[in-house]
Parts: C-alpha cells; structure tokens; sequence
C-alpha cells in the first residue's frame, strides 16, 4: 500500500496540531491545579518547618544548580519537597486538604507561578491555529495552481 504525498502531509499536519493542543492543555490544568492550591492555602493554611535530609548538585555546560530534599509532617502525613539550597524548609500545608501544599517562598510569589503555564497555553493554541491555516492555505493554493504546478485553474 502506497501512501500519496498529500495524505502522508495531511497526517503529519494533524498530528503537529494534536501534540500542540495536548501541551496545551496539560499546561492549562498545571495552570488551574496550581491556582487551586494557591487559592486554598490563602483561606487558610498551617506552616510547617521541614528539615533538608540532602542536596545533589545537578548540571552540565551551562551551569549548575543545587537542589535539595526537605521532609516535613503534618497531621500523621509525611510529605518530600525539593527546594533550591539556601530556600528555607518552610512548606504551607491546607488543614482541610493536605493535597494542597506548597513552599514558603513559592506562595509568597503569589499566583505569578501559573503566569508563564497561561502564556505557554497561549502560545500554543496559536501555533495550532497557525498551523492549521498555513496548511489550509497550501492546500488551497496547490488546487487554484493544480497537480502539476502549471498556470492557475479558474474556478
């Protein structure tokens, strides 16, 4: 079975689309999840001091950066976080939902977290409409010119 040129491009333009709106929306729900999260731990929330058990340097030719492991409890639930080294081992932890937990210095941040996930999202879902319409506009142009590249057909 022989696949023509215009199918073949047909199924790779689909599938460009398919992944692109698939980051998106995995960018979207990291955005909503993380809005949720920050959103209960500002009604109400518990600190919790964790301890740094150990860091591990990672990188390669553009540099390094240390990270670190910190443990910490609460209400009978343990729970690992990884934490640049020098951040503290403060975590904020929702009572009515340990689900709902986060750093210190993430939540001071605020929700400006999720700001580079939206635009991600944004960027995304264009480059999927573009796709789309660069492709249409091909498809198009090839009909008006016909198969074989010749003078344009009039309609």
């Amino acid at each position: 079975m022989r696949i023509r040129p215009v199918g073949f491009l047909h199924s790779v333009v689909t599938l460009v689309v398919l992944v692109e709106l698939g980051f998106a929306a995995a960018f979207a729900v990291d955005a909503a999840r993380t809005n949720a999260a920050y959103d209960a731990l500002v009604a109400h929330h518990v600190r919790v001091e964790g301890t740094v058990v150990g860091c591990a340097t990672l990188g390669g030719q553009r540099g390094y950066v240390v990270l670190c492991r910190a443990d910490y409890r609460y209400g009978g639930d343990a729970f690992t976080a990884v934490i640049p080294r020098g951040e503290t081992a403060s975590f904020l932890v929702d009572p009515r939902d340990t689900a709902d937990r986060m750093d210190a210095v993430t939540f001071a941040k605020g929700p400006e977290e999720t700001t580079g996930d939206e635009v991600v999202v944004v960027v995304l879902a264009a480059a999927a409409v573009a796709t789309v319409a660069v492709h249409l506009g091909h498809v198009r142009h090839r009909r008006r010119r016909g198969r074989t590249g010749g003078p344009a057909v009039t309609p």
